[in-house]
C-alpha cells in the first residue's frame, strides 16, 4: 500500500510572505504529477510548488501570518503530515527599508531643534518610550515563547494589537522595578506636556515655526515680483507655454512613443502570456493528454486551474477558461463511454468511475457501469445460446442432428457401448477431439459457464465496492435503495443462467410459469443416449462455475439458485445414466453367443449374466464418482427421500431389464416383429437347449450375481435398505421368470415323451388281455420312457447338473400321470399281461426312483393298483426279468442313480436357488 508523505525539514523556518522555503521529506511523489496539494501554515501553496525530487520541494510561502504545519498531498498516499512547522510574520518597514509601496516616515523622523539643523542617524531610530536605557539588557525572551503566551498581539508600538507585557518583555527583562516605575513617571510627564495647549507646542517647537514663517515670506515676495512682471495672468502664459512644448514635444516624439507603445503592449503581452501561460496552453494540452490517455495529468491541471482562474471576472481568462470547461466536458463524454463499453477490466473501470467524480461529472457513474455489466452479461447469454441453437438447427436442417457421441454413439461400430465406456472415452479424448465430438449444446453449457465465471466476479467485486463507498465522491452519501435493484440484478443473472442450462440438457424441470420460460424452452428434442454420456461434464462445467461463485461470498438467495440447478442436474444425470444403461441391459440378448461356461458351484451360464453385472457396476462407480459424490456446499444426494425412492426405482428397473432382455431371448411371442430379435447365429442350438441355457442364466443371475451386485451397489455408496429392497424385487422377477422357462423347457420336453409312450405301447395292435406268453423282458416302450429320459438328463447336466433334480423329476412326474391313465383305461387283463405291466412299471419306478416325487409316487402306485395283483410264482418270474433288465441295463440304471435325491412336490422353482 503506498505510504503517505511525510516533512521532516525545511529551511528557512520562519519568512515573511513571499519566502522561498525548501521542504525536504520521505514519500513527495515520484513525478511532478504526483503532486496535487500542498499547504503552508493554511494557505495553499500549490501554484508555487515545484517538485524536485521524491524527497525535496522548493516553494513560497503564502500570506499566513504565525506557526504551521506544512502538508503535502500526493496521488499515492493521499494528505500527509508534517513534524516541523513554518513561521510567517509581517516585516515592519523603516525609513531605510526598500519599500514599493508608501510608508509613513513620522514615527521615525526625530528632526533636532533648531532651523535646517541636519539630521543624525541616530535621530531616525525610535526612541523608548519609558525613556530607559536598554544597554545591558543581554537576556531575551524567544519570540515563539511570547506568540504563545501573548496569541495574537504584538510587541510593536505601532501595531495595533499591541500588547505592553509583550513590549516589556522583549526590550526590559532585566530592568527593575524601580527603573520601571521612573519609566513609567517620565511616561506620565511626556503626556502631560501634550496637554498644555499651543504655547507649550510652540515653545517645543519654535524653530520649525521660524522656518515655516520666513518660507511664507520669502513666497510672498517671489508673488508680488511675478505679477509686476507678467501680470495677475501669469498661468495662463505658462499653461500655454506648456501646451506649445507639449505638441512639439508630441511631433518629435511621436513615431518614438508609438513603438514605444506597441513595444510596450507586447512586451507586456508576452509577460501576461509567459505568467499565465499554464491557462493559456491548458486547452491544447489537455486536448494531447486526452489522445495519449493521460486522464489523471488533465484531471490535475483542471483541478489546479479551477481553484486559480473559476471565479476570475478577466475577460481573456474567462474566454480561455470556458475552453477548458468544453474540453473537460468532452473529456466526460470520452469516460462515460469508456465506463460502459464492455469487456473492461475491474481495476480500469474503477479509475474510470473515479477520474469522473474528480471532474464532478453529474450522474452515478459507478451505478451506470453497474447496470451496464449486468446488460453485458445477460447480452452474452443470450447470445451464446442464440449461436449455438442456430448450429445445432442448422445441424437438424441438414439431417445430421446432434453431434455423434464419442464417434457416433448408436451407430454400428458402438451399438453395445456402455454408458461408462462411452464417458471415459469422452475424457481421454483431446481436446480438439472433443470440440468436434461434443453435441453443440454441451458446448453451449461449457462456454456459458466460462463466460459467467470470468464476468460475474467483477461485476459482484464492482458491486460490493460501490455500496463500501469506495467508488463514491468524497461528499456523496451510499444510496441503501439501491441495494434491493443490485440484488435483483445478480438474482436476474443467476436465473438466466439457470434457465439457459436447464433449457439445453434438462428441459423438463423448466417451470412454465417463470419468466423467459419461451427464451430457454427452445432446443430441439434428442435421443437419450446423445446427450447422456456428456451430462457429467455439463455438471463438472457448472460446479467448476458454482465453486468460483462460492469465493465471492455471494448472498445465500443467489447461492441457491446454482445449488438448486447443480442438484437438478445430479438428478438429472443420475436418472439418465441409468435409463440409459437400461436401455443397454434390455439390448444384451443380442449379444447372446450360446457359449456355455459351466462351474460346478455357481452352475452352468453364458457370459450374458456377467456382462449384465458389469454394465450395471459401471454405472454404479460412475455415478458414485460424477454424482454421489458432493463438492463444497452441496447436500448429500441421498439425503433426499424422493431421490432415494428413485434410486431404489431405477436399480430394480435395471436389474429387471435383463430379466426382460432373457425373456425377449427365449420366450418370444410367435406374432412378435421378427426385426426386435436377435439374429439365430449357425452355431446356435436347438429351441429347448436355448430354453435350458437361458433357464440356466436365470438362476445364475438369481442366485449368484444379485447378491454380488447388493454388495457391489452398498461399496458404491448407494443407500443398503434401498438397495436391498430393489434387489429383493427384483429376486421375484427372476423368479417369475424362472418359472415360466421352466414350464416352456417342460412343454418342449415332457409333452413329446408323454405323447409317444401311447404310441409305443399299443404299437403293433399290442393287447394286454390277448398276452399269452410270459415276459422275458421289459417292453420296449419302457425302455424307450428311460432313454428320453437319459436324453433330457444329459442335456441339463450339459449346461447345469443342479438342474436335473428339478427338470426330471417333473419328466417323471408327467410320465407317471400318463402310465395311470393308460393303465386305468385298459379294459380286459390277461394273466400274463398283468405280470408285463407290474413289470414295466417295475422297471420304471426301479430305475427313477431317485426322481419320483410324492405326486408321482401316486400316479405311479395308481397304475399298479389298477394292474391285476400277482401271485407269488408270478413275483419270482417278475424277479428273473428285473434281474435280466438290472444286467442289461447297468449303464442307465447307474446313470440315473448318481443323481440327486428326488423333489418334494412345489418345489421345483426354488430348487433352482
Amino acid at each position: 500500500m503506498p505510504l503517505a508523505p511525510v516533512v521532516t525539514g525545511i529551511s528557512p523556518i520562519e519568512g515573511v510572505p513571499g519566502t522561498k522555503v525548501t521542504i525536504r521529506g520521505e514519500n513527495l511523489g515520484n513525478r511532478p504529477e504526483d503532486l496535487i496539494g500542498l499547504t503552508i501554515c493554511g494557505v495553499d501553496c500549490l501554484m508555487t510548488g515545484e517538485w524536485k525530487t521524491s524527497n525535496k520541494i522548493v516553494a513560497r510561502s503564502g500570506a499566513g501570518i504565525g506557526k504551521g504545519d506544512i502538508i503535502v498531498t500526493t496521488k499515492q498516499g493521499a494528505r500527509g503530515t508534517s513534524t516541523v512547522q513554518f513561521r510567517g510574520y509581517q516585516e515592519t518597514m523603516g525609513p531605510l527599508k526598500e519599500s514599493a509601496v508608501w510608508v509613513d516616515e513620522t514615527i521615525f523622523l526625530n528632526m533636532a531643534f533648531g532651523r535646517k539643523r541636519p539630521m543624525s542617524p541616530a535621530s531616525a531610530l525610535q526612541e523608548d518610550p519609558l525613556g530607559l536605557s536598554v544597554e545591558g539588557n543581554d537576556r531575551k525572551v524567544l519570540e515563539e515563547d511570547l506568540q504563545d503566551m501573548f496569541p495574537g498581539c504584538s510587541g510593536d508600538l505601532s501595531s495595533p494589537k499591541f500588547s505592553p507585557e509583550w513590549f516589556l518583555l522583549e526590550h526590559h527583562l532585566a530592568t527593575s522595578f524601580e527603573d520601571l516605575r521612573a519609566g513609567l513617571a517620565c511616561l506620565r510627564r511626556r503626556v502631560e506636556s501634550q496637554k498644555e495647549g499651543q504655547i507649550s507646542f510652540l515653545k517645543a517647537n519654535v524653530g520649525s515655526v521660524l522656518e515655516q514663517l520666513d518660507t511664507l515670506q520669502d513666497l510672498k515676495c517671489r508673488f508680488e515680483s511675478d505679477i509686476q512682471e507678467y501680470g495677475r495672468n501669469s498661468t495662463e502664459v505658462l499653461e500655454k507655454s506648456i501646451i506649445e512644448c507639449k505638441e512639439e514635444a508630441d511631433q518629435l516624439f511621436e513615431d518614438v512613443l508609438q513603438r514605444k507603445d506597441r513595444a510596450d503592449g507586447t512586451r507586456n503581452a508576452l509577460n501576461v502570456l509567459h505568467r499565465f501561460r499554464f491557462l493559456l496552453y491548458l486547452p491544447v494540452n489537455i486536448e494531447r493528454h486526452i489522445q495519449r490517455g493521460d486522464y489523471d495529468v488533465v484531471i490535475n491541471d483542471y483541478a489546479r486551474a479551477k481553484s486559480l482562474f473559476g471565479d476570475t471576472q478577466v475577460p481573456l481568462f474567462r474566454r480561455f477558461y470556458s475552453e477548458v470547461e468544453r474540453r473537460i466536458e468532452e473529456l466526460r463524454g470520452v469516460l462515460g463511454e469508456q465506463l460502459t463499453r464492455m469487456p473492461a477490466s475491474l481495476d480500469h473501470q474503477k479509475k474510470i468511475i473515479r477520474n469522473l467524480h474528480h471532474l464532478e461529472s453529474p450522474g452515478d457513474p459507478a451505478w451506470e457501469c453497474l447496470s451496464a455489466q449486468h446488460s453485458y452479461i445477460l447480452q452474452l447469454i443470450f447470445s451464446v445460446q442464440s449461436s449455438h441453437l442456430n448450429r445445432e438447427m442448422a445441424d437438424h436442417d441438414l439431417g445430421s442432428g446432434v453431434a455423434t457421441v464419442a464417434g457416433g454413439a448408436g451407430g454400428g461400430t458402438t451399438r453395445h457401448t456402455t454408458p461408462a465406456a462411452k464417458y471415459n472415452k469422452i475424457m481421454m479424448s483431446s481436446v480438439g477431439e472433443w470440440q468436434a465430438t461434443a453435441p453443440v449444446r454441451v458446448l453451449m453449457v461449457e462456454e456459458t459457464c466460462e463466460l459467467l465465471s470470468t464476468n460475474f466476479p467483477d461485476m459482484w467485486k464492482l458491486s460490493q465496492a460501490y455500496f463500501g463507498g469506495e467508488l463514491l465522491p468524497p461528499t456523496a452519501q451510499i444510496d441503501h435503495q439501491k441495494h434491493p435493484r443490485c440484488k435483483d440484478m445478480i438474482l436476474e443473472l443467476l436465473a438466466v443462467f439457470s434457465g439457459v442450462i436447464r433449457g439445453a440438457v434438462m428441459p423438463l424441470s423448466l417451470n412454465p410459469t417463470q419468466p423467459n420460460f419461451r427464451d430457454y424452452h427452445v432446443w430441439p428434442e434428442v435421443s437419450l443416449d446423445q446427450i447422456t454420456p456428456w451430462l457429467p461434464q455439463v455438471l463438472r462445467h457448472v460446479r467448476g462455475c458454482y465453486n468460483t461463485l462460492l469465493t465471492l461470498d455471494l448472498p445465500n438467495d443467489a447461492l441457491d439458485v446454482l445449488k438448486d440447478l447443480i442438484f437438478d442436474l445430479r438428478v438429472h444425470c443420475l436418472t439418465s445414466l441409468f435409463q440409459q444403461t437400461i436401455e443397454h441391459v434390455l439390448s444384451l440378448h443380442t449379444r447372446e453367443k450360446w457359449q456355455l461356461e459351466v462351474d460346478d458351484e455357481s452352475g452352468g451360464c453364458t457370459q450374458l449374466p456377467h456382462i449384465c453385472e458389469s454394465v450395471i457396476i459401471e454405472c454404479a462407480q460412475l455415478v458414485r464418482e460424477t454424482v454421489l459424490e458432493t463438492s463444497h456446499r452441496e447436500a448429500p444426494l441421498l439425503d433426499h427421500p424422493t431421490v432415494r425412492k428413485d434410486v431404489m426405482t431405477l436399480i430394480h428397473n435395471v436389474i429387471v431389464a435383463f430379466a426382460q432382455s432373457l425373456e425377449k431371448l427365449s420366450l418370444r411371442d410367435p406374432d412378435e416383429d421378427e426385426g426386435d430379435c436377435p439374429p439365430v447365429s449357425e452355431d446356435a442350438p436347438g429351441v429347448e437347449a436355448q430354453l435350458l441355457i437361458t433357464l440356466s442364466n436365470c438362476a445364475f443371475m438369481r442366485r449368484v450375481v444379485l447378491p454380488r451386485l447388493l454388495d457391489s451397489l452398498v461399496r458404491a455408496s448407494f443407500p443398503q435398505d434401498e438397495v436391498k429392497a430393489a434387489v429383493e424385487q427384483a429376486g421375484h422377477t427372476y423368479n417369475e421368470l424362472q418359472d415360466r422357462l421352466f414350464e416352456a423347457y417342460l412343454e418342449e420336453r415332457v409333452d413329446p415323451i408323454i405323447g409317444m409312450i401311447e404310441r409305443s405301447m399299443y404299437l403293433g395292435q399290442y393287447d394286454w388281455g390277448k398276452v399269452e406268453h410270459p415276459p422275458t423282458d421289459v417292453r420296449t416302450y419302457v425302455k424307450e420312457i428311460l432313454v428320453n429320459i437319459t436324453h433330457v438328463h444329459a442335456e441339463v447336466v450339459g449346461v447345469w447338473p443342479g438342474l436335473v433334480g428339478g427338470l426330471v423329476g417333473r419328466v417323471v412326474e408327467g410320465v407317471g400321470e400318463e402310465m395311470s391313465r393308460l393303465m386305468a383305461c385298459v379294459s380286459q387283463w390277461s394273466k400274463w399281461g398283468g405280470v408285463q405291466a407290474q413289470v414295466d412299471l417295475t422297471a420304471l419306478t426301479t430305475v427313477l426312483q431317485t426322481h419320483i416325487s410324492p405326486a408321482a409316487s401316486a400316479s405311479f402306485q395308481e397304475a399298479i393298483e389298477t394292474v391285476p395283483k400277482l401271485t407269488p410264482a408270478d413275483e419270482r418270474v417278475k424277479e428273473d426279468v428285473m434281474t435280466n433288465f438290472r444286467t442289461k441295463m447297468r449303464f442307465m440304471v447307474a446313470c440315473f442313480l448318481e443323481l440327486k435325491p428326488p423333489l418334494e412336490d412345489n418345489t421345483v422353482t426354488h430348487s433352482l436357488a
